[in-house]
């Protein structure tokens, strides 16, 4: 009788420590090198007041503002425990491991049975894509301050793909993860979808990610290297230069996809035509 309760209670002690790890799976944490901050969901529950002010919402999750001893923070709570847990991890680990001006800060994690969540610095602008297509009543921006944002893009670009080791590609490059704070100045943000790249590698194998309309066309053969995110880089660069989405389906067929536009323009010589007539300044200043 004793023996069957025994070998009752070792399986059943077993089976528990199996489902602790099968809710962690691969987070050993306190492994990972230059962690950033650890909280619990309680606490971050409370720095957003029951996560009641969603600041927007992506593929693998919503995003809320909160207050964490003062200081305004943005809170990324992934939607599932199993959906986008690599996502989770490579954020935590590429993210929590480098600084840069033009990178999002990653102030903490939070990682609880089935509780996944970022805290980031807080970016009072929003993302870029509400200023390229003015949403939220927006007023359009000067081609100055554009001017200003793409080369931040760039220096965010450039800091984890030429300067950091192991190199880091991003592969969702695309408005909505660039982040903008109150002098405008541009930032990069969610490395979820983020691969690193070794430093003798010239190009890694993966499956294709990413957004539709920022891929670039070597994703066809599943070998991509860091140019992936120049390609993609580019894109912003057609969108913020003509003001509109790289597909937009409330156009005519021939003007559904920004890349086809862009190349009709450029063998008919009309480039111009490509320009947001929007802007508070005129035309010639573009070329300054």
């Amino acid at each position: 009788m004793l023996a069957t309760i025994a070998v009752t209670l070792y399986y059943y002690v077993q089976r528990r420590r199996k489902n602790q790890q099968d809710i962690d799976g691969d987070f050993n944490f306190d492994l990972l090198p230059g962690m950033p901050m650890r909280f619990s969901y309680e606490k971050l529950r409370q720095c957003t007041e029951d996560f009641s002010k969603k600041l927007g919402e992506g593929g693998f999750g919503s995003v809320f503002e909160g207050k964490l001893d003062g200081e305004t923070i943005a809170v990324k709570r992934l939607e599932s425990a199993m959906q986008g847990k690599k996502e989770f991890l490579a954020e935590v680990e590429t993210i929590g491991s480098i600084e840069h001006i033009n990178l999002v800060r990653l102030i903490g994690f939070c990682a609880e049975k089935s509780h996944r969540l970022l805290v980031y610095e807080y970016m009072p602008r929003g993302s870029l894509d509400r200023w390229i297509y003015c949403r939220h009543n927006n007023a359009p921006l000067d081609w100055a301050t554009w001017y200003r944002i793409i080369l931040d893009i760039a220096k965010g670009l450039c800091y984890p793909l030429e300067e950091w080791r192991p190199k880091i590609a991003h592969l969702d490059i695309k408005p909505q993860n660039i982040l903008l704070d109150e002098n405008f100045n541009a930032k990069l943000a969610d490395f979820g979808l983020s691969k690193l790249i070794d430093r003798d590698q010239s190009r890694v194998i993966t499956v294709m990610r990413g957004t539709p309309g920022y891929l670039a066309p070597e994703w066809l053969t599943s070998g991509i290297t860091k140019k992936v995110d120049i390609y993609s880089f580019g894109v912003v660069i057609m969108e913020i230069i003509s003001g509109r989405t790289c597909i937009d389906h409330s156009q005519p067929v021939a003007k559904i996809q920004l890349i086809y536009l862009l190349r009709e323009a450029a063998k008919n010589s009309n480039l111009q035509d490509m320009i947001d007539k929007r802007s508070p300044d005129t035309v010639s200043n573009l070329g300054q």
